[in-house]
C-alpha cells in the first residue's frame, strides 16, 4: 500500500496525478483529517505553491488565505523548525490555550480540524516548502509510534518537492487562485477596482457565457439590471483596495442583483490583498467577487454564504445554519459538544451582526437572505 501511495506522490509532481486525490489518499491511510504542502517565496514573502487534500474543505483554505492566517501561531514556529524534524502543535499548545485562541475557536475547531505535526521539507535561499499533517476535533495527536511511517512519507514529499521542477510556471501569478476557487461550486471571480475580470472559476465562466444573471462586457464584469454595474463598483471601491491600512470592517459587501427572470441574486464582494492573504490571490489587490442564486439556495443554507453575507465566523456560521434549520441552542451545544454559554455567545454574536434583537426575527433574516437584501437597496 505504502509503495502505491509513494508512486502517486511522485506522479504528482510530475503533473500526473492530481494533488488533492493524491493526498486525500495518503491522509485516508494515515487516519489523517487533512495534509498540506505550502511552498512560500522568500523573495516576496508570498505563497507560491498551496495543495491539499482529506476531509477538509475548499472552504477551509478559503477562509484560511483571507483571514485567518494571520492569527495562526503554528506558523512562525514552524518557519523557525530545523530542516527534517517535527513540530507538534499540541506539545506547544495546550487544550487551555486553543480553548481560549480565536484561531482555533472561531476557525480551525469549527472546519473540523485540531492537531498538526508539520516540518520543513525544503529551505534554500529562494523558497521553504512546508509539510503539515492534520487530525481532526475529537481526535488524538501523532504519537511516537507513528514516526517511523510519517518519516517514510516526509522523505518522499520532500524528495517529490525537489522534483517539481515545473512549480514556478504552474504556479504563477494567479495559479493559486485558480487551484482553489476552482474546488468551488459558487460562481467566483477575482476583479480588479475598475471590474476588470482577472479569473473566473468553472461555474463563473458558465454563468458569464449563459449571460442571464451577469456578462463580460469588454473583458470587465456587468449587471444585466439598470444601476447594477454602478452597485458593483461602488462595493468593490468601498473596499479601498489599494489602502493597505484600510480596516477589516471595509472588506467584505452585498450587492443585490437579477437575473432576466426577475429572479434574485446576491454578490459577496470581498478584499484579497497580497499582504494578508500570503499572495494567494496575486500580487495585485483584488475583489473576489461570489455568485448566489436560487439554485444555491433550494439546497439549503449554507454556512459559507452566511459567513459571506454578515461577516460572521466559521464558528459563528455553522450555529446560525443550525438555528435556520430548526435546532435550539441546547440542541446545538449538544451537537457540537460546546458549553451551552458558548453556543449562547455565538447567538447573541450572530444577532448583532444581523442587527436583530430576537432569535425569531434571526431566522427569518437567515431565511430570507435575498428578499432582505432587495428590500434594504429600495429607495
Amino acid at each position: 500500500m505504502i509503495d502505491s501511495l509513494v508512486s502517486e506522490i511522485y506522479a504528482a509532481a510530475s503533473g500526473r496525478a492530481h494533488w488533492s486525490t493524491t493526498l486525500a489518499h495518503v491522509a485516508r491511510y494515515l487516519d489523517l483529517w487533512t495534509i498540506q504542502i505550502m511552498g512560500v517565496d522568500k523573495r516576496r514573502g508570498h505563497l507560491m505553491f498551496s495543495v491539499h487534500g482529506g476531509r477538509s474543505t475548499p472552504q477551509t483554505a478559503l477562509d484560511y488565505f483571507r483571514q485567518y492566517n494571520a492569527l495562526d501561531p503554528r506558523v512562525g514556529m514552524a518557519l523557525a523548525t530545523p530542516q527534517g524534524q517535527w513540530l507538534h502543535c499540541h506539545e506547544h499548545f495546550d487544550d487551555r490555550y486553543v480553548a481560549h485562541d480565536p484561531f482555533y475557536q472561531d476557525f480551525l475547531i469549527p472546519h473540523g480540524g485540531r492537531y498538526a505535526s508539520g516540518t520543513v521539507l525544503i529551505d534554500n535561499d529562494e523558497v521553504v516548502f512546508l509539510l503539515a499533517m492534520m487530525r481532526g476535533h475529537g481526535s488524538h495527536p501523532l504519537h511516537s509510534g507513528e514516526m517511523k511511517v510519517f518519516e517514510q512519507f516526509r522523505f518522499h514529499f520532500a524528495e517529490a518537492m525537489h522534483n517539481l521542477v515545473h512549480v514556478r510556471e504552474a504556479y504563477a501569478e494567479l495559479g493559486m487562485a485558480r487551484e482553489l476557487l476552482n474546488q468551488f461550486g459558487y460562481p467566483m471571480l477575482l476583479v480588479d477596482e475598475t471590474r476588470g475580470i482577472r479569473h473566473r472559476n468553472a461555474a463563473a465562466a458558465k454563468l458569464l457565457r449563459e449571460g442571464q444573471v451577469v456578462a463580460e462586457r469588454g473583458g470587465f464584469l456587468a449587471g444585466l439590471g439598470k444601476g447594477e454595474n454602478e452597485a458593483l463598483t461602488e462595493a468593490i471601491y468601498a473596499l479601498q483596495l489599494s489602502d493597505t491600512e484600510a480596516p477589516p470592517s471595509l472588506r467584505r459587501g452585498v450587492v443585490a442583483l437579477k437575473g432576466v427572470s426577475g429572479e434574485p441574486w446576491l454578490a459577496f464582494v470581498s478584499a484579497v490583498r497580497p499582504d494578508k492573504a500570503m499572495g494567494a490571490f496575486g500580487l495585485g489587490a483584488r475583489a473576489l467577487v461570489i455568485l448566489h442564486g436560487p439554485a444555491q439556495r433550494a439546497q439549503g443554507l449554507d454556512p459559507f454564504i452566511l459567513a459571506e453575507c454578515f461577516k460572521l465566523t466559521p464558528a459563528e456560521s455553522r450555529v446560525a445554519a443550525q438555528l435556520a434549520g430548526g435546532s435550539n441552542i441546547k440542541e446545538i451545544a449538544q451537537r457540537s459538544g460546546k458549553a451551552l454559554a458558548t453556543v449562547r455567545t455565538q447567538v447573541a454574536q450572530v444577532m448583532l451582526k444581523a442587527d436583530v434583537n430576537r432569535q425569531s426575527d434571526l431566522v427569518r433574516v437567515l431565511l430570507s437572505l435575498p428578499a432582505r437584501t432587495f428590500a434594504a437597496e429600495q429607495p
